[in-house]
């Protein structure tokens, strides 16, 4: 169905790229398409709708779907209520919507059966996060003579690698990182609490124009530090603790990150060797990137220096992928990342965040990190703030 009156509505256009940007993204997809023997592929991941439309929204955990045929117009199916935001950010104008007393998958399977895909081969994104099992047994009842297909990572193959015009976005948000950075360190002393750190950072980072991001900024102090995906608790930072800050700057939903470790004076010496190793296996690890080496290789680098240091560093992987974001995520982890045995290699254009962790359990996590761009030599970092032990 339509929202009534929405055809009537004029809004303008606020698009992140050129129309001709979006066209060499869905072409590139097709040849995916062609290449699985697909008819048709449903996109339900916001950030593969974001990356082939323009269009946004912070209401993904609603129904949606961008079916991407082989020729023809692409069609956005959405919530009544999130048409005009396909108006304003997507360069497509084809689509239909539900109301919030219809089932979606119903008008999924009727507007399939009308443009004469009921007899077809059709992939899913069966990776994704927002279209669960019980959605695919329901879409499979409703069409029984449709053969369905896996079309994960068909977008993501295209994505990972990341174009000029995205790369500005990224740098932008590189900045807006370092700017959160140097606001997070200057408000670390004793008496402080965490919270204080965490709402100075987003104060700023808002400030210089990001956009919401796909993860907190990563706040802890003392041994809170060595708890995995910790944030801000209201801890009251006490002389010699070590303090924790991870955080990104996000541009039309591309970031960039940057992790640094502080102490409290007095500074404790294990903790001063810690960041050294981690500093030195991060180095190594981008002297070792260029195009065509596996990840995997890489990875080796960054392990060995580590354990070489007297660290355990086999049991992480250490830099993703990251360019579009939503919540839960700000990374790209799921379509690459430097870990044991990845075969696949590197490319120029593609961004990875990659943060040098180490950890002693029960004591603290001390890390550093950059955002990198692969060029056709080796490697640019994105992002650019001294890497030390910040002593506060």
């Amino acid at each position: 169905m339509k929202v009534s009156g929405i055809d009537s509505v004029v809004v303008e256009k606020d698009l992140a790229f050129t129309i001709e940007e979006y066209k060499r993204r869905l072409n590139a997809v097709r040849k995916g398409i062609a290449a699985r023997q697909l008819d048709l592929l449903v996109v339900t991941i916001p950030e593969n709708m974001l990356y082939l439309s323009g269009y946004n929204t912070l209401g993904y955990a609603s129904a949606q779907y961008l079916l991407v045929p082989l020729e023809g117009q692409p069609l956005h199916i959405t919530r009544g209520i999130e048409e005009v935001n396909v108006r304003a950010y997507s360069w497509i104008d084809d689509s239909s919507s539900y109301m919030d007393h219809e089932v979606p998958l119903e008008l999924l399977a009727e507007i399939l059966r009308d443009l004469g895909y009921a007899k077809s081969k059709i992939g899913f994104e069966k990776k994704a996060w927002f279209f669960s099992i019980a959605d695919y047994e329901m879409l499979k009842a409703l069409l029984p003579e449709v053969r369905f297909e896996d079309g994960s990572m068909i977008v993501e193959t295209v994505r990972v690698v990341k174009s000029d015009a995205e790369l500005d976005y990224v740098r932008q948000a590189a900045r807006i990182a370092e700017a959160g950075m140097e606001a997070g360190i200057n408000q670390i002393r004793a008496g402080v609490n965490e919270n204080e750190i965490a709402a100075e950072i987003q104060r700023v980072v808002t400030l210089k124009g990001s956009e919401y991001p796909g993860y907190p900024p990563f706040v802890t102090s003392g041994v809170r530090t060595s708890y995995a995906h910790g944030t801000w608790s209201g801890r009251v930072i006490e002389k010699g603790d070590p303090v924790f800050l991870e955080l990104s700057g996000t541009v039309r939903r591309y970031s960039a990150a940057i992790m640094r470790a502080s102490v409290v004076s007095p500074v404790n010496r294990e903790l001063e060797k810690m960041e050294d190793v981690s500093r030195r296996a991060l180095e190594n690890m981008l002297a070792g990137i260029r195009p065509d080496r596996p990840l995997g290789e890489v990875w080796d680098i960054w392990s060995k220096t580590v354990n070489d240091g007297g660290y355990e560093g086999r049991f992480k992987r250490t830099g993703y992928s990251i360019g579009i974001n939503y919540p839960p995520d700000w990374g790209e982890g799921h379509i690459l990342s430097f870990k044991r045995g990845e075969t696949r290699t590197l490319m120029a254009n593609m961004v990875f965040h990659i943060p040098s962790m180490v950890k002693a359990f029960g004591f603290a996590d001390v890390g550093t990190s950059e955002t990198v761009r692969v060029t056709e030599t080796g490697c640019e970092i994105l992002t650019d703030y001294k890497r030390q032990l910040y002593v506060r």
